[in-house]
């Protein structure tokens, strides 16, 4: 009976792979027919949708089936460890590393959204602030995740207070550098100092103390930064603009007024003109919105870098990537976020986008010369 359950299983997860691709072949034939910049529109985020569904669904068929070159059917055994599958071939790269940066991408930990509130700019529940503080535990000690030099985060309440909860510090009260109650710490004073050319300095103020509300906020001390790390806030990072209020921003001075230590100067509106109400972001749009975002961090001076941002961003920008990996690659960097979940990545530029490289040594007639050989390096 339990061989015929597994059958039945199997056959009934081919049935749904089978129409799922009936599905995808016949609408891409009518998007390429019509036009081809059509081709990301609300019937490819169906389609993902229903894949995830599936793969979620059957995740037991499809834990030991990670390559077709395998010989291992559907629910049978799976390959024995340390053997590599026959169609997993090297795909070795190599890049300068003044080309590339590592980047922790990080999804806000639970919204009062998550749990059926469409609050405006939702607030971390305490199930979320736990998480932000766990995950802060963990990249606390582990290498590299310990060595952020640079926080960007969305502007929207839940990223603003995961960046606290994960990259923040107690504070002391007493001598706390950005502690004015009228909002005039922010920007590129509260960056200037929490330099790390001054490791004396006294600690910046990066979150105020915040007061609970029932289904709307939780309570939460104030927070300080994390000496010689700077807090950016980027538009460019926030959540898909849809139609739920959770993701319309408050006024930029009302978030400043809150987190002092992060720098709101790139965030240009006072209000959040950007999102409607009426509209739903293109999955194109997200896209190349997250494109122009990554080429920003490839202009960045840091090179360990974390972005607090939201599943719908991180997903519609991180698909655009690894297509050509194997599945186990491709699938690390394109499923969907956890709340809280970090991932961290290499992100590279072989279009010659990079900074200095502290690390090269020219050799050669400069090895008689020790003073120019610094120069010529640094």
């Amino acid at each position: 009976m339990a061989s015929q359950a597994s059958a039945d299983r199997v056959a009934e997860f081919r049935g749904h792979v089978t129409a799922l691709n009936r599905q995808f072949y016949e609408w891409c034939t009518r998007q390429l027919e019509r036009k081809p910049d059509l081709f990301w529109s609300n019937g490819m985020h169906d389609y993902l949708l229903h894949t995830a569904r599936i793969r979620r669904e059957f995740q037991d068929l499809l834990g030991s089936d990670h390559n077709e070159g395998t010989s291992t059917p559907l629910g049978g055994s799976s390959p024995s460890h340390g053997i590599r599958p026959v169609k997993y071939e090297p795909q070795l790269q190599l890049m300068p590393i003044s080309y590339s940066k590592t980047v922790h991408f990080i999804r806000h930990g639970e919204g009062f959204h998550n749990v059926g509130l469409n609050n405006q700019d939702a607030h971390l529940t305490p199930r979320g602030w736990e998480q932000a503080h766990a995950l802060g535990r963990h990249m606390s000690l582990t290498t590299p995740c310990s060595g952020v030099q640079l926080v960007v985060v969305s502007p929207m309440m839940r990223a603003l207070e995961t960046a606290a909860g994960v990259f923040g510090e107690p504070l002391e009260e007493g001598g706390v550098a950005g502690a004015a109650d009228d909002g005039a710490w922010t920007g590129a004073a509260a960056m200037e100092a929490n330099s790390p050319m001054d490791p004396f300095a006294a600690p910046v103020r990066l979150m105020a103390a915040q007061t609970a509300e029932k289904n709307v906020r939780t309570a939460h001390s104030a927070a300080a930064a994390r000496p010689g790390v700077l807090y950016v806030c980027h538009e460019l990072c926030r959540e898909r603009l849809g139609l739920s209020h959770c993701d319309r921003r408050r006024p930029r001075s009302a978030a400043a007024l809150s987190f002092p230590g992060v720098d709101f100067s790139l965030v240009q509106a006072e209000e959040d003109a950007a999102w409607t109400g009426k509209k739903v972001e293109s999955e194109t749009a997200v896209a190349r919105r997250g494109q122009k975002f990554l080429q920003w961090i490839m202009a960045r001076p840091e090179t360990n870098i974390a972005v607090v941002s939201h599943a719908a961003f991180l997903w519609f920008t991180l698909a655009c990537f690894g297509n050509e990996c194997a599945r186990p690659v491709s699938e690390r960097l394109q499923r969907w976020y956890e709340n809280a979940e970090m991932r961290t990545v290499v992100l590279s530029d072989g279009g010659g986008m990079g900074t200095p490289d502290l690390t090269w040594f020219p050799g050669g007639e400069t090895l008689s010369d020790p003073q120019r050989a610094f120069s010529e390096t640094h």
